[in-house]
C-alpha cells in the first residue's frame, strides 16, 4: 500500500521554534525553525517512506470560523518577530525540494489535514497526518492515522483505531462532542460548565448549552471536505 504524509506546517514550525535555542543566517534572517522542520522532515521520511507528501499552511486569522464566533483564536498572541520570516522561508525550501505546500483563503491548515485525508485515504492509500494538534484525531480512520508530537521535535505518538480508545477513553467519532463540551482554552473556546456531580444539572440543561458549541465543531468538521478541489499529483 501507497502512503501519503501530510504535515501540519504551522503546528510543526511553531514546534520547531521553541525547542530551538536562535539561529541566523549568515545574512542575519533567523533559521532555527526552518532547521528543526527539516530536521523532523528527514526524520519522518526516513521512518515513515511516503510516497506522497503534502504540508499544510494556514492563510491569515480571518476564516469562516472567526465569522461563526468572532473571539475564536482571540487570546493567541502574534507570532514571535524572529518566527514571522522563517515562514515563507520554510514554504520556499519545500518548494524546491518539490514537495507540495497547500494553503487556502479562509481555511486553516487543519481543514487541509481533514480535505486531504478524506479524499485519498483508502485501501490502496494509507494516510498519515503530523501534527500537535489533537483536533485531528477526528480523522483517525482504517486508512488514517494521526502522529501528534509530544515533545521537542522527534518525539511522536501514533493514533490510529486500535489504541485511540486506550489512550483518550473515546473514539474519532466522538472528538467534536468531547471538543464542545470541555471547550478549548488554546483556540479561546469556552466549554460546558458542569456541577461536581452530573446529577446536580438536568442532563437537557446540559445538551442545550452544549449545542451551540457542538454545532461550532461540527460544521467545522463538515466543511473540511468543500475545500476547491486540492491536487497533490496523486491523481
Amino acid at each position: 500500500m501507497k502512503k501519503l504524509m501530510i504535515i501540519d506546517g504551522s503546528s510543526l514550525l511553531f514546534r520547531a521554534f521553541f525547542a530551538l535555542p536562535p539561529l541566523k543566517s549568515a545574512l542575519g534572517t533567523p533559521t532555527n525553525a526552518v532547521y528543526g522542520f527539516l530536521t523532523m522532515l528527514i526524520k519522518l521520511y526516513e521512518e515513515i517512506k511516503p510516497d506522497y507528501i503534502a504540508v499544510a499552511f494556514d492563510k491569515g486569522r480571518q476564516t469562516f470560523r472567526t465569522e461563526m464566533y468572532s473571539e475564536y483564536k482571540g487570546n493567541r498572541p502574534d507570532a514571535p518577530e524572529d518566527l514571522r520570516p522563517q515562514f515563507s522561508l520554510i514554504q520556499d525550501v519545500l518548494k524546491a525540494l518539490g514537495i507540495c505546500v497547500i494553503e487556502e483563503e479562509g481555511y486553516e491548515g487543519d481543514d487541509i489535514l481533514g480535505s486531504l485525508s478524506k479524499k485519498f485515504g483508502s485501501s490502496d492509500l494509507a494516510v498519515q497526518i503530523i501534527t500537535g494538534d489533537r483536533d485531528n484525531l477526528q480523522l483517525v480512520t482504517d486508512y488514517s492515522h494521526v502522529f501528534l508530537t509530544k515533545k521537542g521535535i522527534s518525539d511522536m505518538l501514533e493514533v490510529t483505531l486500535d489504541n485511540m480508545a486506550e489512550l483518550y477513553g473515546y473514539g474519532p467519532e466522538k472528538v467534536i462532542e468531547m471538543k464542545a463540551l470541555m471547550g478549548d482554552s488554546s483556540d479561546n473556546i469556552p466549554g460546558v460548565f458542569v456541577a461536581s456531580s452530573l446529577t446536580e444539572v438536568p442532563v437537557m440543561q446540559i445538551a442545550k448549552k452544549a449545542m451551540p458549541m457542538i454545532g461550532f465543531f461540527l460544521v467545522a468538521l463538515l466543511l473540511i471536505t468543500f475545500i476547491p478541489a486540492i491536487s497533490i499529483g496523486i491523481l
